[in-house]
């Protein structure tokens, strides 16, 4: 009897059990389908099993009790649907868990001796051209951050290697940290100005002022060229130098390109900026006779240009341009000579015109002194008819006075002593108007 309960009690059991067995799943497996293992499962899966993360051991095993079958089609289901966008959730699932992981552990400075990228710095871009714009070009899509990139080019196309390769190279250092717009650069020279003229050969100071970077640090172009990402001070502010070109150019109005092989005059300043934000560079030698212009390279420090979070932005440089001359004066243009040379015809046709008018004067007053003579001339010789008038009449006064003395004197002496006495007073007062006459007015008007 009780050999037969207990065979029946086998019976129920049994079933039972393999039914468990049947549910059970290798660790391994498990964590391939929760992103962790790698290889070709965890893809399979995409994001469904990736998100599911460390949700404990009890979903996982309730997770693997579908089908082999319903596995299969959801994977191709899931590449039909955009292989793409399994990737990019995939990738951020498994960012968080890294990250997670490396803050748990105190691992994080880990990262930057590994050699592999960590999830979470995965960029998730597209082509930019959803929806598609005119005039714009797809750009390329990465799930890795392009960390081979430079691997395309190789052996034709080396590691740039903090080296200055003139034949070409590929620099797979990233890009590194970026200010905030209230933290872009800006240059201004102080010192040569824009359009000022300076002494040939002679030594001459650049000033440059500078705001919103960290000027000084300047690694060993030879060894470390664009080596590191570009960093920012605690302020915000990126860390780097500057650099001060000279170029010869034709002309101030010149629109020729130049070559940037070429160059008069190339400083990198490895000095910080003083408080008042200037630096100053020598150019000791000055610089031959000519006309130049003057430029500024801001960088980081390892050289590379500084990089601003924006695309919109002012120039971060400056550029200048002057003109150096035997003696340090400004050379006239030829529109400055041009308008001198108006000037000069100008005043030569005022002077004209001043002549002109100074003869037309002087004609006017020949006339009017002409006319002033033939005036003097006639008043002359009205004055002289006048004066002949009056001498004949003088004579004929002096005549009858004459003929009247000698009346008077035939009958002076039969005359009383009073009749003599008003003739005498007669002949005093003649002579009296005679002189009067002979010094009047009339007289002194002639003069």
């Amino acid at each position: 009897m009780k050999f037969t309960s207990t065979f029946s009690a086998l019976l129920v059991v049994l079933p039972l059990m393999a039914h468990v067995s049947g549910l059970a799943v290798p660790e391994a497996a498990l964590g391939a389908r929760a992103g962790f293992g790698g290889g070709k499962g965890a893809a399979a899966k995409g994001k469904g099993a990736a998100a599911a993360g460390s949700g404990g051991a009890a979903a996982a095993a309730a997770a693997a009790s579908s089908s082999a079958a319903a596995a299969a089609a959801a994977t191709a289901n899931n590449a039909a649907g955009g292989a793409a966008a399994a990737a990019v959730a995939s990738s951020t699932a498994a960012a968080a868990a890294s990250t997670d992981a490396a803050a748990a552990s105190g691992s994080a400075s880990d990262l930057q001796s590994s050699l592999t990228i960590d999830p979470s710095v995965i960029q998730t871009t597209g082509t930019g051209q959803d929806p598609p714009v005119a005039g714009q070009a797809d750009a390329a899509v990465s799930t890795n951050n392009f960390a081979n990139f430079c691997a395309l080019g190789l052996p034709n196309v080396p590691i740039t290697n903090g080296l200055q390769i003139t034949t070409g190279s590929c620099n797979p250092i990233p890009i590194g940290n970026i200010p905030t717009t209230s933290n872009m650069p800006s240059s201004k020279f102080q010192s040569p100005t824009n359009g000022d003229t300076l002494a040939a050969n002679t030594a001459f100071n650049v000033t440059l002022g500078v705001k919103n970077i960290q000027l000084g640090t300047f690694t060993d172009a030879t060894q470390t060229y664009f080596a590191n990402p570009q960093t920012l001070n605690s302020a915000g502010a990126i860390i780097g130098h500057t650099h001060i070109v000279i170029e010869s150019v034709p002309s101030l109005s010149s629109t020729a390109i130049t070559d940037p092989n070429t160059f008069a005059f190339f400083k990198g300043v490895d000095v910080g900026q003083d408080a008042n934000g200037n630096v100053e560079v020598a150019v000791a030698d000055g610089l031959p006779e000519g006309t130049y212009r003057m430029g500024t390279i801001v960088s980081s420090a390892t050289h590379q240009p500084a990089i601003v979070p924006v695309a919109q932005h002012g120039l971060l440089d400056d550029v200048v341009y002057f003109t150096v001359s035997a003696n340090g004066a400004a050379a006239a243009s030829a529109g400055n000579a041009a308008a001198a040379g108006s000037a000069a015809a100008a005043g030569t046709a005022a002077a004209a015109g001043t002549a002109a008018a100074a003869g037309t004067a002087a004609a006017a007053g020949t006339a009017a002194a002409a006319g002033t003579a033939a005036a003097a001339g006639t008043a002359a010789a009205a004055g002289t008819a006048a004066a002949a008038g009056a001498a004949a009449a003088a004579s004929s006064s002096v005549a009858a006075a004459g003929a009247a003395s000698t009346g008077a004197a035939a009958g002076a002496a039969a005359q009383p002593a009073t009749a003599k006495a008003a003739t005498a007073a007669a002949a005093k007062g003649f002579n009296s108007k005679a002189g009067a006459f002979g010094k009047g007015k009339f007289g002194r008007s002639r003069l």
